[in-house]
């Protein structure tokens, strides 16, 4: 056995078999820590990190099944750690419980050594490769997150920030302290909401002067994957100029063809007679275009529309050449 082999923490309310089965663990390999009861495991757990549990369902005081709760409430850096239930009972009740509770595996006694050590192996193997997906997708989205044309921010709710990608940082260039404190309350406010389950999103312009804006996103806490609560900020500013695509304008707020050419053509800097011209129509058509477009974007001004629309990271395709 070597210092860095696998560590299994076995917890077991009999003591012969604990031994028993700390011997056949030690046997194939694995350096093990011995627990007599749920709290000595949970105890346990404060200063070691096992790859894998082994534990008996019935237990005095603290059970399997109450093992398995706290283990998932109380220490979710230990989500990828498996645990194996062993147990005399193997009703399918009890079988289904423990699955439902996030069990990873369900071993009957009196125990098969042979069995035990294979599911172990298995467990194991299936954790490892979890990992290393884990890893490579943490990867890819932080190569994305720097990647991504529009400025993102990451927040906790009660307002601290915890990430911003490149595209934020030039946004935002030497007046972060400035933007920092004009999102403070929003932020705390949306992120209040997720709390509590909500997923809320506002608009806010940075600076009446400038063409900033920021969507702010409030996103609940997701148990099933461990997901914490946060809030995610999209910082936009309309001088960074780009073209939009007309197809997702339409899909994202249900404008018409018309109303989509009129967003494009401000997001390109086009006053709205100079559009009225481009288009060939009447003034009174754009603006009564507008306020439509107004309605659908729950955007009240045409700088609002404006940054709105760029903080869409979408492009038109290439156009296709004649012929092709």
């Amino acid at each position: 056995m070597t210092d860095d082999a696998p560590l299994i923490l076995c917890c077991e309310d009999e003591p012969q078999l604990l031994r028993d089965i700390c011997e056949e663990v030690q046997g194939a390999g694995y350096r093990v820590i011995a627990a007599r009861n749920g709290a000595e495991l949970l105890a346990h757990l404060e200063h070691s990190t096992p790859d894998l549990i082994l534990c008996d369902i019935m237990m005095p005081g603290i059970d399997g099944y109450g093992v398995l709760a706290r283990l998932r409430r109380d220490h979710p850096h230990l989500a990828h750690v498996p645990l194996v239930f062993l147990s005399a009972l193997s009703m399918t009740e009890a079988v289904v419980q423990g699955k439902r509770l996030g069990a990873d595996d369900y071993l009957t006694k009196p125990i098969n050594y042979d069995l035990l050590i294979s599911t172990i192996e298995a467990r194991l193997r299936q954790s490892c490769e979890a990992r290393s997906a884990l890893r490579q997708s943490a990867v890819l989205g932080r190569h994305l997150f720097e990647s991504l044309s529009v400025g993102l921010l990451v927040f906790t709710p009660n307002g601290q920030m915890t990430q911003a990608n490149a595209s934020a940082r030039a946004v935002m260039g030497s007046a972060a302290e400035r933007i920092a404190d004009r999102l403070a309350e929003p932020v705390r406010r949306v992120g209040a909401r997720a709390e509590a389950g909500h997923e809320d999103s506002l608009s806010l312009m940075l600076d009446d002067t400038t063409n900033q804006m920021a969507q702010i996103h409030g996103c609940p806490p997701d148990p099933s994957t461990d997901d914490p609560c946060m809030v995610i900020v999209f910082l936009s500013d309309s001088s960074t100029r780009g073209l939009l695509s007309m197809a997702a304008l339409r899909e994202l707020f249900g404008l018409t063809p018309t109303e989509a050419r009129v967003v494009r053509n401000l997001a390109r800097g086009l006053r709205p007679e100079e559009i009225s011209q481009k288009l060939g129509v009447a003034q009174t058509t754009i603006a009564f275009h507008l306020r439509n477009v107004f309605a659908k974007t729950k955007t009240h001004r045409q700088a609002q529309l404006v940054a709105l629309a760029h903080t869409l990271p979408l492009r038109d395709p290439a156009r296709t050449l004649p012929g092709g």
